[in-house]
């Protein structure tokens, strides 16, 4: 199913752009992004997705379909000069379903490669991948570079390292984007156990900074020759039990209530050198972040 506005001069956009998972909190912020930017957006994703906020948008265009229609990923990559590729199960659930994992994360992206270089081979294809590509590195000294091996510890992880693997076989302009664990300025329910020790090196990064980096990237029209890291910077550079006592200092609970992993998961602090260079988007600190949060609840214990 598809819904499109008339009332948008297409002649003025500077260029199209495919976003699938375009209908989740990151890839909304993302088309609203190349949106105001005037891009023309087409965004993909499940029919049972929330899709409010972007059928009145005149500039997007909304394609309802799975990530393993071939023949729907074709129409939706011709004519574009960009591909963001968010679509993707992520933990918990992915751990739970090895073989639908596989089959979104990898053989999705494998239909993504395949579409684009049949019809828009020129254009730039950003993916989305993930810093628990690199698995455990906690005995090791900070920072995590780009060329450090990729050892998955769970099944998102081989997911990922599997896609990366296409991408970088394909023949297309593309733009790997290893992402620390994304810092969502909305009211959350904690995970039941926190996928960190409470010692562990950790580094987010705030939801807009990934928006940023992506749109950026999305510009890259000779893509990149090697990965990069997306990570919030040296203020977001804590230990897990700094994040677990701000978040529950946030919803005004005891800390008391958090659970941690009891073996490290894979997060760590990571060289965002050159990513920050290429892509400029380190702009919100951690205590930026802080200061969302305490107004969101502030507000929320208001109304």
């Amino acid at each position: 199913m598809r819904y499109e506005r008339d009332n948008f001069d297409v002649s003025k956009a500077p260029g199209t752009v495919l976003i699938t998972g375009g209908a989740g909190s990151l890839g909304k912020r993302l088309t609203d992004r190349f949106a105001t930017n005037r891009w023309k957006v087409r965004v993909f994703d499940l029919p049972e997705m929330d899709f409010s906020g972007l059928e009145e948008r005149p500039e997007v265009q909304i394609i309802q379909g799975d990530i393993g229609d071939k023949s729907a990923l074709i129409e939706a990559v011709t004519g574009v000069t960009a591909v963001v590729h968010l679509a993707a199960l992520l933990p918990p659930r992915s751990e739970a379903a090895r073989v639908l994992t596989m089959t979104v994360n990898v053989a999705g992206t494998e239909s993504i490669i395949q579409a684009m270089e049949r019809e828009a081979a020129s254009s730039v294809l950003v993916f989305a991948s993930s810093v628990s590509t690199y698995g455990d590195t906690s005995a090791e000294a900070p920072p995590v570079v780009t060329g450090h091996p990729q050892r998955a510890i769970d099944v998102y992880a081989e997911s990922k390292i599997q896609a990366e693997a296409l991408i970088a076989g394909s023949r297309l302009n593309s733009v790997i984007l290893r992402i620390a664990p994304i810092a969502v300025p909305a009211f959350l329910e904690p995970p039941e156990v926190w996928p960190f020790t409470v010692e562990q090196r950790v580094e987010m990064v705030h939801r807009d900074d990934v928006v940023d980096a992506l749109f950026a990237a999305a510009g890259e029209k000779a893509g990149s020759d090697k990965p990069l890291n997306i990570a919030g910077g040296v203020t977001w550079q804590l230990v897990g039990k700094r994040y677990v006592e701000d978040f529950y200092t946030f919803v005004g609970a005891p800390a008391t209530d958090a659970t941690y992993r009891s073996s490290p998961g894979w997060v760590d602090w990571y060289d965002t050198s050159e990513s920050q260079r290429l892509l400029g988007y380190q702009n919100r600190s951690y205590e930026f972040f802080a200061e969302e949060m305490r107004a969101l609840i502030e507000e929320l214990m208001a109304s």
